[in-house]
Protein backbone atom coordinates (compact mmCIF):
# COMPACT_ATOMS: atom_id res chain seq x y z
CA UNK A 1 0.00 0.00 0.00
CA UNK A 2 3.02 2.28 0.54
CA UNK A 3 3.90 2.51 -3.25
CA UNK A 4 0.35 3.23 -4.10
CA UNK A 5 -0.03 6.26 -1.75
CA UNK A 6 3.51 7.29 -2.83
CA UNK A 7 2.37 6.94 -6.30
CA UNK A 8 -0.87 8.71 -5.51
CA UNK A 9 1.08 11.72 -3.97
CA UNK A 10 3.61 12.13 -7.08
CA UNK A 11 0.36 12.43 -9.27
CA UNK A 12 -1.71 14.80 -6.71
CA UNK A 13 1.96 16.68 -7.33
CA UNK A 14 1.28 16.98 -10.80
CA UNK A 15 -1.87 17.36 -10.98
CA UNK A 16 -1.53 20.45 -8.37
CA UNK A 17 1.00 22.23 -10.69
CA UNK A 18 -0.51 21.45 -13.72
CA UNK A 19 -3.99 22.70 -12.73
CA UNK A 20 -3.62 26.58 -12.99
CA UNK A 21 -2.79 26.07 -16.48
CA UNK A 22 -5.57 24.35 -17.82
CA UNK A 23 -7.74 27.19 -17.83
CA UNK A 24 -5.10 28.90 -20.03
CA UNK A 25 -5.24 26.39 -22.20
CA UNK A 26 -8.89 26.17 -22.98
CA UNK A 27 -8.71 29.65 -23.57
CA UNK A 28 -5.72 29.71 -25.73
CA UNK A 29 -7.10 27.46 -28.05
CA UNK A 30 -9.63 29.68 -29.84
CA UNK A 31 -8.00 32.59 -29.35
CA UNK A 32 -4.89 31.15 -31.22
CA UNK A 33 -7.40 30.26 -34.02
CA UNK A 34 -9.41 33.52 -34.03
CA UNK A 35 -6.66 36.17 -34.04
CA UNK A 36 -4.73 37.15 -36.56
CA UNK A 37 -1.12 37.87 -35.15
CA UNK A 38 -0.75 36.79 -31.55
CA UNK A 39 2.62 38.93 -31.49
CA UNK A 40 5.97 38.50 -30.63
CA UNK A 41 5.81 35.21 -28.78
CA UNK A 42 8.29 32.61 -29.87
CA UNK A 43 6.20 29.35 -30.23
CA UNK A 44 8.43 26.01 -30.57
CA UNK A 45 7.08 22.86 -31.17
CA UNK A 46 9.79 19.91 -31.06
CA UNK A 47 12.37 22.82 -31.27
CA UNK A 48 10.91 24.19 -34.43
CA UNK A 49 10.18 28.05 -34.38
CA UNK A 50 6.80 28.76 -36.01
CA UNK A 51 5.48 31.43 -37.36
CA UNK A 52 2.22 32.82 -35.64
CA UNK A 53 0.88 34.73 -38.88
CA UNK A 54 0.80 31.10 -40.41
CA UNK A 55 -2.75 29.52 -40.15
CA UNK A 56 -0.83 25.84 -40.84
CA UNK A 57 0.76 27.50 -37.53
CA UNK A 58 -2.15 28.28 -35.48
CA UNK A 59 -3.10 25.09 -36.56
CA UNK A 60 -0.53 23.22 -35.10
CA UNK A 61 -0.41 25.12 -31.90
CA UNK A 62 -4.28 24.50 -31.40
CA UNK A 63 -3.43 20.63 -31.55
CA UNK A 64 -0.47 20.63 -29.25
CA UNK A 65 -2.53 22.40 -26.86
CA UNK A 66 -4.95 19.83 -26.94
CA UNK A 67 -3.03 17.01 -26.87
CA UNK A 68 -1.54 18.49 -23.59
CA UNK A 69 -5.51 18.86 -22.26
CA UNK A 70 -6.02 15.02 -23.36
CA UNK A 71 -2.73 13.90 -21.72
CA UNK A 72 -4.08 15.97 -18.94
CA UNK A 73 -7.20 14.67 -18.70
CA UNK A 74 -5.80 11.10 -18.91
CA UNK A 75 -3.98 11.74 -15.48
CA UNK A 76 -6.81 13.05 -13.65
CA UNK A 77 -8.69 9.21 -14.89
CA UNK A 78 -5.54 7.83 -13.26
CA UNK A 79 -6.14 10.14 -10.19
CA UNK A 80 -9.46 8.51 -10.04
CA UNK A 81 -8.18 4.90 -10.63
CA UNK A 82 -5.29 5.17 -7.44
CA UNK A 83 -8.29 6.45 -5.46
CA UNK A 84 -9.86 3.04 -6.19
CA UNK A 85 -7.07 1.19 -5.25
CA UNK A 86 -6.64 3.02 -1.75
CA UNK A 87 -10.42 1.48 -1.35
CA UNK A 88 -9.58 -1.59 -2.41
CA UNK A 89 -11.87 -1.64 -5.23
CA UNK A 90 -9.38 -3.36 -7.48
CA UNK A 91 -11.40 -5.33 -9.73
CA UNK A 92 -14.29 -2.94 -9.87
CA UNK A 93 -16.43 -1.61 -13.29
CA UNK A 94 -15.09 1.40 -13.10
CA UNK A 95 -11.38 0.70 -13.06
CA UNK A 96 -11.58 -1.39 -16.06
CA UNK A 97 -13.66 1.23 -18.14
CA UNK A 98 -10.81 4.29 -16.58
CA UNK A 99 -7.50 2.09 -17.99
CA UNK A 100 -9.27 1.32 -21.70
CA UNK A 101 -10.42 5.45 -21.24
CA UNK A 102 -6.72 6.43 -20.05
CA UNK A 103 -5.58 4.26 -22.94
CA UNK A 104 -7.25 5.07 -25.73
CA UNK A 105 -6.54 8.95 -24.63
CA UNK A 106 -3.01 8.60 -24.44
CA UNK A 107 -2.70 6.58 -27.80
CA UNK A 108 -4.61 9.54 -29.38
CA UNK A 109 -2.51 12.24 -27.77
CA UNK A 110 0.72 10.37 -28.87
CA UNK A 111 -0.28 10.14 -32.60
CA UNK A 112 -1.44 13.70 -33.06
CA UNK A 113 2.17 14.52 -31.03
CA UNK A 114 3.39 12.55 -33.91
CA UNK A 115 1.35 14.41 -36.83
CA UNK A 116 2.19 17.67 -35.55
CA UNK A 117 5.45 17.16 -35.52
CA UNK A 118 6.04 15.15 -38.62
CA UNK A 119 3.84 18.54 -40.75
CA UNK A 120 6.12 20.71 -38.55
CA UNK A 121 9.07 19.21 -39.54
CA UNK A 122 7.58 18.66 -43.35
CA UNK A 123 6.35 22.62 -43.60
CA UNK A 124 8.81 24.57 -41.68
CA UNK A 125 12.16 22.12 -42.58
CA UNK A 126 10.94 21.30 -46.02
CA UNK A 127 12.21 17.81 -45.65
CA UNK A 128 10.89 14.79 -43.57
CA UNK A 129 13.12 13.83 -40.52
CA UNK A 130 13.37 10.58 -38.89
CA UNK A 131 15.10 10.33 -35.58
CA UNK A 132 16.25 7.45 -33.79
CA UNK A 133 16.49 7.30 -30.02
CA UNK A 134 13.91 8.76 -27.20
CA UNK A 135 10.69 9.73 -28.04
CA UNK A 136 8.04 11.02 -25.97
CA UNK A 137 5.20 10.79 -28.27
CA UNK A 138 6.17 6.82 -28.98
CA UNK A 139 5.97 6.42 -25.51
CA UNK A 140 2.84 7.67 -25.00
CA UNK A 141 1.63 5.58 -27.55
CA UNK A 142 3.18 2.86 -26.07
CA UNK A 143 2.08 3.69 -22.69
CA UNK A 144 -1.79 3.99 -23.85
CA UNK A 145 -1.52 0.27 -25.32
CA UNK A 146 -0.39 -1.15 -21.51
CA UNK A 147 -3.08 0.98 -20.15
CA UNK A 148 -5.28 -1.23 -23.03
CA UNK A 149 -3.60 -4.61 -22.21
CA UNK A 150 -4.06 -3.69 -18.46
CA UNK A 151 -8.01 -3.07 -19.15
CA UNK A 152 -7.88 -6.64 -20.73
CA UNK A 153 -5.85 -8.37 -18.19
CA UNK A 154 -8.18 -6.64 -15.37
CA UNK A 155 -11.32 -7.99 -17.01
CA UNK A 156 -10.16 -11.74 -17.20
CA UNK A 157 -8.82 -11.09 -13.62
CA UNK A 158 -12.32 -9.88 -12.27
CA UNK A 159 -14.15 -13.09 -14.22
CA UNK A 160 -12.05 -15.13 -12.51
CA UNK A 161 -12.45 -14.29 -9.03
CA UNK A 162 -15.62 -14.04 -9.92
CA UNK A 163 -15.80 -17.84 -11.09
CA UNK A 164 -13.83 -18.85 -7.96
CA UNK A 165 -16.49 -16.89 -5.54
CA UNK A 166 -18.99 -19.17 -6.67
CA UNK A 167 -16.98 -22.02 -6.41
CA UNK A 168 -16.15 -21.75 -2.80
Amino acid sequence: MKKIQLLKAIVDFIWIVFIPIIPFAIIAIPFILIVDDIGDFDIKINGLLLASKSILSKVLIAVSILTFLLTFYSLYLFRKVLAHFLRLKIFDNTVISLFEKIGNLLIISGILSLIVSFVAKLYFKHKVVFEIGYNSKIMLICLGLFFMILSEVFKISKAMKEENDLTV
